[in-house]
């Protein structure tokens, strides 16, 4: 009887030894290090104007506005102002969350040849014709989180801006523009 209480406490202390062995780095390491990330929302599609316009005309004409030029059509992003470092990490942040390829700047040169009939507008007085760039625009948010004692996941939020990005593809439209 003394042998089956004695190996039934030493079962039990290596079994104990085993157990806290294996439970007290379960709580240490139950999350990954802190860190950062950006979360994408508000997403919509923008057309975003180029630098590739006419002239002013009066509204009032009754010809056609044309635009033949051999030029660099441009377009940038808008409100990375404070957070240029960060841009690169936003932009692929914002590809993935879109399915399309975003940055901060688009351009082609080309030989643009393109004609449109100018109609008036309530209140303006002229019109101009204008290349204008498929654009994403969106809310950024830029946050740190960690795992505090209990294992339990925080977030804290940096800052949040809106951003608007040109599509690196080529996908343009002409239009008209009013003042």
């Amino acid at each position: 009887m003394r042998k089956l209480a004695s190996s039934v406490i030493t079962t039990a202390i290596v079994a104990g030894g085993i157990v806290g062995g294996i439970a007290a780095p379960a709580s240490a390491a139950c999350a990954p290090d802190p860190g950062k990330g950006y979360k994408i929302t508000n997403k919509s599609t923008v057309q975003k104007a180029t630098n590739l316009h006419s002239n002013w005309v009066y509204d009032n004409i009754k010809s056609e506005i044309k635009y033949g030029e051999n030029e660099t059509a441009e377009v940038n992003a808008s409100g990375t102002a404070g957070v240029e470092a960060e841009a690169s990490a936003i932009f692929a942040k914002a590809s993935t969350s879109f399915s399309v390829t975003v940055g901060g700047s688009w351009s082609k040169s080309s030989n643009w040849e393109y004609t449109l009939t100018p109609t008036n507008k309530a209140g303006k007085t002229k019109v101009r014709m204008t290349m204008f760039h498929e654009s994403k625009k969106f809310k950024v948010r830029k946050y740190t989180y960690k795992y505090d004692a209990n294992c339990k996941y925080k977030e804290t939020t940096v800052w949040t801006k809106w951003m608007t990005a040109p599509v690196k593809k080529n996908s343009n439209v002409w239009g008209l523009e009013w003042k």
